[in-house]
């Protein structure tokens, strides 16, 4: 008896520490301020990353060169993005400044990786909604759009710019996080924000959320933002899951009948709260700050699935940096995404012999 006793205290200390261990992992000590905080270094740093970014492209060409990221595009459709009516006046700024106003949008759907040649939409991955709208005024890049970049989870898996270099020189290697012996010193957190970005292919690109993940202007605000369908996710069992493309061939199909209909929303930086905006690990929690929808988002009934519009769509060239002043990115990953997604963008449409489409309304 004696024995067993002995051996539930033991159960409970190593619980009581394990529960310890993971704890210490979960919290962050990230700074939480209002404007932005460069370190030292860091142009340093993004010159790198856009170096690599080139070195992916260049490595992962075939006849073809794709994106460095977010390579199979399943679908480039046309939507019309409307703000609300009764948009909140916290929220009036930049494209949704005129509440009801509406925008043509193009599109993207896609994968995130980066090697065409095992781009199969039944393996665990990453996915991407990238909408660009048309004819909002002059931008940061000198263009007349707005891009809202997204990818299906909330959080990102590194700090900082120097992070991003060294994980992408180990080539993804999740080991880069819990190197050495104390581990103490392993970064839990990180891993799992990258465990987790890896998921099963959701039914259909409609039925997932997508979020920003880094942080950006919204006026005198700081956000992040979200989208997701403005219905319950269905779970069709008549969905067919059985070819490495069926997420586009899914979407083709609920395209061919109706539209769709999705959400824009945003999470406001609550100061007082752990939102910090240099810091993309952490997860702004939305029982601290509610996401608030700022506009809905028409993807019309099409035939999307053309040679023409397939090409027209890989040839645009999306950034976060596409973006009027008022909804400026900040944050160390955000200042690194402007070089990286033009050094990328550039050598692909270079090695492709294309250019990006100058006429982009519809």
């Amino acid at each position: 008896m004696k024995t067993l006793k002995n051996l539930l205290i033991g159960f409970v200390i190593i619980l009581a520490l394990l529960a310890a261990f993971i704890a210490y992992h979960l919290q962050t000590h990230a700074v939480v301020t209002t404007e932005e905080v460069v370190p030292a270094g860091e142009q340093e740093q993004v010159q790198m990353a856009a170096k690599q970014a080139e070195v992916i492209v260049e490595g992962l060409k075939t006849s073809y060169a794709a994106r460095g990221v977010h390579a199979k595009g399943h679908a480039c459709v046309k939507a019309y993005v409307d703000v609300k009516t009764d948009i909140a006046t916290q929220l009036q700024h930049g494209v949704f400044a005129k509440p009801s106003t509406r925008y043509k949008s193009w599109i993207r759907f896609s994968n995130s990786g980066s090697n065409m040649a095992n781009a199969d939409d039944r393996a665990k991955d990453a996915r991407g909604m990238a909408i660009k709208l048309l004819n909002v005024g002059e931008n940061l890049n000198h263009g007349n759009t707005q891009d809202f970049i997204a990818h299906n989870s909330p959080a990102f898996f590194v700090t900082s710019v120097n992070d991003y270099n060294q994980f992408v020189a180990t080539k993804g290697d999740p080991l880069y996080f819990i190197q050495g012996y104390n581990p103490f010193k392993w970064r839990l957190r990180e891993l799992w924000q990258l465990v987790t970005a890896y998921a099963p292919p959701p039914k259909s690109p409609l039925w997932t959320q997508y979020f920003s993940n880094t942080a950006y202007k919204l006026g005198p605000n700081n956000i992040k933002f979200m989208i997701q369908s403005c219905e319950e996710p269905k779970t069709s069992e008549a969905t067919k899951t059985d070819d490495a493309d069926f997420l586009k061939h899914t979407l083709s199909a609920e395209l061919a009948d109706t539209d769709a209909c999705m959400q824009l929303l945003v999470q406001v930086q609550d100061a007082n709260k752990q939102m910090p905006i240099e810091d993309a690990t952490v997860l702004w929690k939305e029982n601290e700050s509610p996401f608030m929808q700022v506009a809905t988002i028409t993807i019309l009934k099409q035939k999307f699935d053309t040679p023409e519009q397939q090409q027209y769509c890989e040839n645009l060239s999306f950034s976060p940096w596409n973006a009027l002043e008022a909804h400026k990115p900040i944050g160390a990953l955000n200042r690194a995404r402007k070089l990286v997604y033009e050094a990328s963008s550039n050598l692909r449409h270079q090695i492709n012999k294309t250019e990006i489409p100058r006429n982009l309304d519809w």
